[in-house]
């Protein structure tokens, strides 16, 4: 199959067979948010695996929308509300109906690899874009995601090893690095970071194959599930515009969620916040846009507060080689810090990468103005 049928092949099925599909509410498990949730009770139906469904590739994230958009052609990588996603042991990743019938059968080998703000790059088949102020649920090797509402919108089951998923390497890739950040690892549970910044000049010149991040970020370096949680500006060689997107990015191979994306421009201000409440035992994150009032934000129990957890404001870039591909300075300011609603003492370093051209990385200078609450991170821009 070529790769223009594949890549339409995912919207025109899904079309024809969202006629039978609904959405599980489970709003009732929900009324009182700070009690734990029973999701046994939500236990996907026996899934029937149908051997006659062609396996495909696909080139976008799997992310659950509305009958209405999918029908309407505007998400190549839509699948239905209450759609279950099984990633099998032999590199197949299966889609279901909510009651358990197979809608499409896809090879993550053969599937598009998409960038990660998180350095990571990650086969679309373990990306997944939700609705706003969507709740994404761990609990063993099944996840569960409700949306607003407070319904089931996606069932995710991981029956892969460690080896079977797309490792990620440690942090410093050629090509794939931060940049320059500013950033502590204090000794203490951070469960709050606030941050505001400008959106700078976009890079004089940026290729498809280039993106620019900046965003404030809390990140799990140690232990068997690595997380870097964030709300994130990036710039997209593809668009040749800026734009925001709150993600909660696993840094080896698991599944990473992010909220809607909204376009910005230079000047707005913006504001990062990544807070965990702890009577939901949750983490939200959240970019908003003051300029216009747009936000994306997404919630996650995929970690504990820990100490030692980084705190960081960073510029991250993606396979950039001169200058022309940077964007102007960037000052974040008020930033905020707290563990369980008492401020931190956050103690500030500069970071720079040694993965970028001298030429790049002889005008970064990260300037500390005022520690912990005021960075600027400079470029030749």
């Amino acid at each position: 199959m070529n790769r223009k049928i594949e890549r339409q092949a995912l919207p025109l099925l899904l079309a024809v067979l969202l006629v039978s599909v609904g959405v599980m509410p489970i709003a009732s498990a929900i009324e009182n948010e700070g009690a734990e949730i029973d999701f046994d009770q939500y236990s996907p139906p026996r899934l029937s695996v149908d051997p006659s469904i062609e396996t495909i590739a696909i080139f976008e994230a799997l992310s659950p929308q509305s009958e209405q958009r999918i029908m309407g052609g505007k998400t190549e990588g839509g699948i239905p509300f209450g759609s279950i996603i099984v990633h099998a042991a032999d590199g197949t990743t299966r889609v279901f109906s909510k009651d358990g019938n197979q809608l499409l059968s896809i090879c993550d080998k053969k599937s598009g690899k998409l960038p990660t703000p998180a350095g990571v790059e990650k086969s679309c088949t373990r990306l997944h874009q939700l609705p706003n102020d969507s709740r994404v649920y761990h609990r063993g090797d099944q996840t569960f995601v409700l949306d607003a509402a407070g319904e089931l919108i996606l069932t995710v089951i991981d029956e892969t090893t460690a080896s079977g998923q797309n490792v990620a390497a440690v942090r410093g890739r050629l090509g794939h690095d931060w940049v320059e950040s500013a950033e502590d690892m204090p000794d203490s549970k951070v469960t709050e970071y606030t941050a505001y910044w400008r959106v700078p000049s976009s890079p004089p010149s940026l290729e498809s194959y280039q993106r620019i991040y900046l965003f404030n970020g809390i990140e799990r370096t140690t232990g068997p599930k690595t997380y870097l949680l964030q709300p994130v500006l990036c710039n997209n060689g593809s668009t040749h515009q800026w734009e925001g997107q709150a993600w909660a990015c696993h840094t080896n191979g698991n599944d990473d969620y992010y909220g809607p994306l909204f376009d910005t421009a230079t000047g707005h201000t913006m504001r990062g916040r990544i807070y965990w409440a702890n009577d939901l035992k949750l983490w939200s994150i959240t970019i908003y846009d003051h300029t216009t009032g747009q936000y994306s934000s997404l919630s996650t129990n995929c970690m504990q507060p820990q100490a030692g957890d980084r705190v960081a404001c960073v510029l991250e870039a993606w396979n950039i080689e001169d200058n022309a591909n940077v964007p102007g300075d960037t000052l974040f300011y008020d930033m905020e810090y707290k563990s369980y609603g008492t401020p931190m003492n956050i103690d500030l370093e500069p970071w720079y990468s040694s993965n970028f051209p001298y030429e790049i990385m002889q005008y970064c200078w990260v300037e500390i103005i005022q520690n912990p609450s005021r960075v600027r991170l400079h470029t030749y821009n």
